[in-house]
């Protein structure tokens, strides 16, 4: 089995919380970063790609506990239009390289973030925008969101792929999307503890009664620790030997 795992920076991870290395090569032959995080119209130097290499994010953990061969195309300061196209772009490239029997584990990050096409040096490129994140998403963002995890649901089926998706710490992500009418089609059995939530950040929050505020073992500026991140990559790695077949 491949793990491929993807979302923002609390799935890459992100300075301080994580502790940078800008000479960090890959060193372990299970565990690798997707090439450009996937995203092929913004090529990153190894510098970019590894520099939270040698830290415990979830991805890595989760992978060492399963065992298996491990990607990670997480990518901070992403959008979810941004996550779900990077994931169909790093299973492509996985599979262009013969690996098979993938299986997908994806953080939500929040609804007010997006992408615009931008054209630079007569290039495409994509360039991620927010609303002010102590706002609500609107209405149009809201319905897009939606319609990009229902779209990735369909792709990830489509292609017999299973998988498992989170929302890291957007907490208004539950109440924003169940008024709308394309809700009644999101598969909530591959959404962990079938709803939405910020299940990351409430798992961490919960288990050892902090928030993101207090900066020190848990959190470093509203950020997972390598500590919160290995709390969490076990809690996945629970989850899923109790509900999939892997």
């Amino acid at each position: 089995m491949i793990l491929l795992c993807n979302g923002d920076s609390w799935t890459q991870g992100d300075s301080p919380a994580q502790d940078l290395n800008w000479e960090a090569k890959p060193n372990l032959d299970w565990y690798n970063i997707i090439p450009n995080f996937g995203e092929p119209t913004i090529p990153c130097n190894d510098r970019i790609t590894y520099k939270f290499y040698d830290s415990d994010v979830w991805p890595k953990v989760l992978g060492e506990k399963l065992g298996v061969e491990t990607w990670n195309c997480g990518r901070l300061g992403a959008s979810n239009q941004r996550i779900v196209r990077t994931t169909i772009n790093s299973i492509e490239y996985l599979e262009s390289l013969g690996k098979k029997d993938i299986f997908v584990v994806i953080g939500l990050t929040s609804l007010v973030r997006y992408d615009m096409m931008i054209e630079k040096h007569k290039e495409i490129k994509y360039k991620p925008c927010r609303v002010d994140e102590t706002k609500t998403a609107t209405d149009e963002l809201i319905q897009h969101n939606l319609l990009q995890l229902i779209n990735l649901q369909n792709y990830l089926s489509m292609k017999g792929i299973d998988y498992l998706i989170f929302s890291a710490f957007d907490q208004y992500i539950e109440n924003d999307l169940k008024n709308k009418p394309l809700y009644k089609f999101i598969n909530f059995d591959k959404i962990y503890n079938n709803y939405l939530k910020a299940h990351f950040k409430n798992y961490i929050d919960n288990k050892f009664n902090t928030n993101w505020d207090i900066k020190g073992k848990y959190y470093k500026t509203q950020h997972p620790t390598d500590f919160s991140h290995n709390e969490w990559g076990n809690e996945l790695h629970k989850y899923i030997k109790e509900n999939y077949d892997v």
